[in-house]
């Protein structure tokens, strides 16, 4: 998609702006961005993450959201002249508490969810937040119920599409048994389950599935039994917290097959810590490379650059981004009011939108059972000399070739079969 970059914006911008204050629930402030002196009342939403947790830490959503919003402030103009403004809620992947941030956040007056990224929510906030009529614009959903929510949108298929995508990914390529090993949480259960029932459609002829437990130092044993099965290839649905010593774990036993995981593990500081252990190893990731020859990541580059310049990009701060950027023009595309039930109308219409950093939504043609996954897609990258780059395309897909979407010089691979 075309997008129109920082330089070029500054001398347009209307006088109305986005503004982006992300506090606490426990009420410290944390906004780091600039209102760009906007007056009105605020718009606000909300953003429930898992920040506090073993397996999986979204701080970068947050420094992602005030970069973001300090840019849409400073340069895009805003909504209608009026303020948004973000509360973010860490829940800790603690039922009790995502339950918790919800009812905070509903209390302050949220017009919508934005970026929510969380372990529980799905299986334990989302029906109050549907209750409540509210709904939840772009994030990263992780279980069943929020691909199917009526008052879920997400931009990226999330745990639907990185862990799916890379199993019809080994299908293509040739392999025939698939080991998966999850995290043991109800999320990561429903990750087994899943993909086990998917490579039977996909043809695949063995599965053997495990769970681990994060905060483990070791996962020899875990692997050793996975190496034991001589699977074909091995998808790991781990975070980052603990995939540099899965890996190392890998390693150490010899499990010389592909290994894959999505782009939450693929980020320096695991690279880092795991060495030539993480060497060929498989991700899938939901948008483009930071450095892909594109509009999109030239301004991805250049706002983070500018105001988050400590921040490494990986695939979660180009989810984050992305779901910023549709926000932005989901709000200034609603004529009137924006109240929680003007956003919902707005969100139902299913328009298609064209992306940003990532593959274009079509929610007409969505996967079967995924209603609200409108973007079934993820790039499939390898690690390799220390940087990471495309997998090899799928020359030939044969009977999967509905999964496949290639757009010039990337090679795009649905987790779930398009409009089915």
């Amino acid at each position: 998609m075309n997008r129109t970059t920082p330089a070029r914006l500054a001398s347009g911008a209307a006088a109305t702006a986005l503004v982006l204050a992300l506090a606490a629930c426990n009420g410290a402030d944390s906004s780091g961005s600039s209102s760009g002196g906007l007056e009105g009342e605020p718009i606000k939403l909300g953003s429930i993450l898992t920040i506090t947790h073993p397996g999986w830490d979204n701080s970068a959503v947050q420094t992602v959201n005030e970069a973001w919003a300090a840019y849409i402030n400073e340069e895009l103009g805003g909504v209608d002249g009026r303020p948004v403004e973000v509360e973010s809620c860490d829940d800790h992947g603690d039922p009790a508490k995502t339950s918790q941030c919800l009812n905070n956040l509903l209390d302050s007056g949220v017009v919508a969810l934005v970026n929510n990224s969380s372990l529980a929510f799905g299986a334990n906030a989302l029906p109050a937040m549907e209750q409540a009529g509210v709904a939840n614009i772009g994030g990263w959903p992780v279980s069943a119920d929020e691909y199917v929510s009526s008052h879920n949108f997400p931009t990226t298929p999330g745990a639907s599409g990185t862990y799916p995508s890379l199993a019809v990914y080994f299908a293509a390529t040739g392999a025939e048994k698939l080991a998966v090993a999850y995290t043991n949480t109800p999320s990561g259960q429903e990750v087994g389950a899943s993909l086990k029932e998917l490579w039977q459609e996909l043809g695949g002829k063995d599965y053997y599935m495990t769970e681990f437990d994060p905060t483990a130092a070791d996962f020899t044993p875990m692997v050793s039994k996975i190496a034991a099965e001589k699977p074909d290839a091995v998808i790991l649905a781990v975070g980052e917290g603990a995939a540099a010593r899965m890996f190392q774990a890998a390693r150490n036993v010899g499990l010389d097959v592909p290994l894959g995981a999505s782009s939450t593990a693929a980020t320096p500081a695991v690279f880092d810590a795991a060495g030539d252990s993480v060497e060929g190893a498989f991700f899938a990731f939901a948008a483009v490379p930071a450095d892909h020859d594109s509009e999109d990541a030239e301004t991805y580059r250049t706002v983070l650059g500018e105001r988050a310049p400590d921040l490494d990009l990986t695939g979660q701060t180009a989810v984050a981004a992305s779901s910023m950027q549709y926000a932005y023009d989901l709000l200034s595309s609603i004529e009137g009011e924006i109240t929680r039930e003007s956003v919902l109308e707005q969100l139902r219409k299913g328009e298609p939108w064209e992306g940003f950093l990532t593959h274009p939504t079509d929610p007409a043609n969505a996967p079967e059972g995924m209603p609200q996954i409108s973007n079934p897609y993820a790039l499939i990258q390898v690690y390799q000399d220390g940087t990471l780059v495309s997998a090899p395309k799928i020359d030939n897909p044969g009977d999967l070739a509905d999964y496949i979407d290639n757009q010039g010089d990337l090679s795009w691979v649905a987790g779930n079969k398009p409009g089915s």
